[in-house]
């Protein structure tokens, strides 16, 4: 494994939250920028979209963390929860087709009504932009578990997804293009599913494209014939 983390190039890692360690035992934590395994994974994704052609592009990012730097973008929003930048992912508060880019990444477990986050996030996107959207490890239970509440012994999660994940994201926009990612933490090697949603067939194979250029598993569901 490449032992740099890629978003600020630190080689020194320390113990993930409470004290916990990567799958393989090793140390998850950059002591540099405090990313985790997830955030370099999905770090690697947007570095094989280019972030050289976000120049001109417009993003709304949900919950501040690593994974994407603002100065890539033209303008660069984050909602945080606890304080007066929080937009309720049910029901946005910004006008229909607002950015080019949004970035939900293990926000959506924490709603009630996750189909309608999933329709405000198309709503405010661009045709031609995309949703990259990531929940914890969908991969670890065969389908998904409604709990029925915000559960506090399981941090405030209405849900954990399993690989059907994919199959509501189709049934609740089913124009939408997608694109199934399953990026890697070059340090850890811990792998990682995340999922981009375009309304534009041209964004989803340049997409699909780009990633399997850089190594990275990715394939498209939705495309109309």
């Amino acid at each position: 494994m490449n032992a740099t983390c890629p978003i600020c190039g630190g080689a020194e890692f320390t113990t993930g939250p409470n004290g916990r360690l990567s799958p393989d035992g090793t140390l998850p934590r950059c002591t540099g920028c405090r990313s985790l395994e997830r955030h370099r994974a999905y770090r690697t994704v947007f570095d094989a979209l280019g972030p050289d052609r976000f120049g001109d592009r417009t993003v709304l990012q949900f919950s501040p963390d690593p994974v994407v730097e603002p100065t890539w973008f033209k303008a660069h929003d984050v909602s945080e929860y606890g304080t007066d930048t929080q937009l309720d992912l049910q029901a946005i508060d910004r006008p229909d087709a607002a950015v080019d880019i949004v970035v939900v990444n293990h926000v959506l477990e924490h709603v009630e009504d996750d189909e309608a986050a999933l329709r405000e996030l198309d709503r405010v996107v661009k045709d031609d932009g995309f949703v990259f959207l990531s929940v914890p490890d969908p991969a670890r239970i065969p389908a998904t578990r409604h709990y029925g509440r915000a559960r506090e012994d399981k941090h405030g999660h209405w849900r954990v997804y399993g690989p059907d994940i994919l199959t509501r994201i189709s049934a609740t926009l089913p124009h939408a293009k997608i694109v199934a990612i399953e990026p890697a933490d070059p340090v850890t090697g811990a792998p990682d599913r995340a999922y981009l949603i375009t309304r534009s067939g041209a964004v989803a194979d340049d997409a699909t494209a780009r990633l399997a250029a850089a190594g990275i598993g990715a394939s498209l569901h939705g495309r109309t014939a």
